[in-house]
């Protein structure tokens, strides 16, 4: 046990240093390989017996650079295929900078060489420049004479050899989460380098002209061939038709068209189910490729929550001796209570509602929840007692409300901004009597019939976004009394369709 204890800070201070190297090495952000840009060498005097080293320059920079396995490459093949029309001559470091980066390259290797003759051989110069594309900067720049015999091809190998290792020294990896190239080029490039064995590119479901557009583009794998396309409410509404647009890898073809849950006329399709599938298939060689679009329409009723709105108003309220209901003068014990004192200070409704299990196309139902506080000073024992006691009121609540909504400038229009709906709702009311908000509470409830109009004023995108004013008028409803109100309210709904 003392052996123990006497040890016990040394594996302590082992611990602790063999965190302090690890921890680095857990947290360390991931790296990315610089790619380079390898252009062929150019034959300043276009001596034909020499132009053999342009290419060969080239592949030996990229096998060297390959074997540090600190660089990806990308070679003047993969560039030509990219652009055959692509020039390389007079290219110097900014222009070189500026063609890399547009190839998702961080470094770029011009260069050219030349031959002259010194006694009885030839002697070529070479002059190879490696280029940070992010920085605009030389970093390697070598000049070489060689002579042109069996060494020649010792001294390319052992050029590129150099260039690889300065440029592996002065470049570190870059962080992958600080920078990221463009993907369409990588697409491009990785199409390039794994030719797809199918044959289309991009797929988009549009609309029918002359209706709202509705497109869904899947970011194509090389060689996948089913595919999801989820269509939301904004791109379906108001389509019957949908066209089929589609970009082929290749030369352009005809492929067959099919659709189960609709049907296709070339590339116009009509869909009677909510889950339709297309399928386009065509031969590529001696295979039969065939791509399957499962299509997922939404609910033709619309979302869930098809609507919602919060309004915030004043209410003015009021007492009415109706139907043998009475209001006393005075709050006196067992009785009922005065509401002709409570004056209203604040409401607030919130309301959501939706597309599905409607009554009609035109009368709606939606749920809301409303709050109202009103405050009151009551006269103790009788009105002219001199004792008034200050009560407060908070009545929460809600229930079903139907409207039908009118447009002025038509009932589908979808650039009216001025619109309208009466309303009735039926509500139940939690309500609390008391003085201090911590002290002793008269609980009850209450029946709320309410009657009123909203006016919207539309805006924002697809005028979904509506300014509400809201009149209205309604009754809390006890046993033997009642306190109606009249109120306005202002505030914001957002209908999805």
């Amino acid at each position: 046990m003392r052996v123990l204890q006497a040890l016990a800070p040394v594996w302590f201070v082992a611990f602790f240093i063999g965190g302090a190297i690890a921890l680095p090495r857990i947290y360390a952000a991931e790296t990315l390989k610089r790619r380079v840009l390898v252009l062929p060498l150019e034959n300043v005097l276009r001596n034909k017996n020499y132009a053999w080293m342009s290419d060969s320059i080239a592949e030996n920079l990229k096998s060297n650079l390959l074997r540090s396995g600190r660089f990806e490459v990308l070679d003047v093949a993969l560039l030509r295929k990219i652009d055959s029309s692509i020039q390389f001559a007079g290219l110097d470091a900014t222009n070189a900078s500026a063609l890399a980066r547009r190839l998702n390259c961080e470094v770029a290797i011009v260069g050219h060489y030349k031959a002259r003759r010194q006694g009885r051989h030839d002697i070529v110069m070479f002059q190879v420049d490696a280029v940070d594309a992010l920085e605009k900067k030389s970093v390697v720049v070598k000049n070489e004479e060689a002579a042109v015999n069996a060494e020649i091809f010792d001294a390319v190998k052992n050029l590129a050899q150099t260039i690889s290792d300065e440029l592996s020294q002065s470049l570190e990896p870059l962080d992958s989460e600080a920078y990221h190239r463009d993907d369409r080029v990588e697409k491009l490039i990785r199409r390039i380098e794994n030719p797809p064995k199918g044959f289309l590119d991009t797929f988009t479901l549009g609309a029918s002209p002359g209706s709202p557009p509705v497109k869904s583009e899947p970011a194509f794998d090389i060689d996948t061939f089913e595919y999801d396309i989820y269509v939301d409410y904004d791109q379906a509404e108001g389509v019957s038709a949908y066209l089929l647009d589609y970009q082929y890898w290749g030369r352009r073809r005809t492929p067959t068209i099919r659709a189960t849950g609709g049907s296709c006329e070339r590339a116009r399709c009509v869909f009677t189910s909510r889950d339709p599938v297309v399928t386009l298939a065509d031969v590529v060689g001696k295979q039969k490729i065939t791509y399957t679009f499962k299509i997922h329409l939404p609910h033709p009723k619309g979302p869930l929550v098809s609507r919602w709105w919060v309004t915030a108003g004043y209410p003015a309220t009021k007492s009415f001796a109706l139907l043998g209901q009475s209001n006393p003068e005075a709050l006196a014990k067992d009785g009922g209570i005065p509401f002709d004192a409570m004056r209203g200070f604040g409401h607030f409704e919130a309301g959501l509602g939706s597309g599905r299990l409607q009554f009609s196309d035109t009368i709606k139902w939606a749920l809301v929840t409303q709050a109202f506080f009103a405050q009151g000073d009551v006269s103790q024992f009788v009105a002219d007692s001199g004792y008034d006691a200050r009560l407060s009121l908070l009545s929460v609540g809600g229930g079903l409300r139907l409207d039908r909504s009118f447009l002025m400038s038509g009932e589908r229009s979808r650039t009216g901004r001025y619109g309208f709906a009466p309303f009735v709702g039926l509500y139940v009311h939690y309500q609390q009597f008391f003085r201090e908000l911590a002290g002793a509470a008269l609980t009850t409830a209450a029946f709320v019939p309410e009657i009123g109009i909203n006016q919207y004023f539309r805006f924002g995108y697809k005028l979904r976004w509506r300014w509400v004013l809201t009149l209205a008028a309604g009754s809390f409803i006890y046993s033997d009394q009642n306190l109606s109100y009249a109120r306005a309210s202002v505030g914001v709904e957002y209908a999805f369709r």
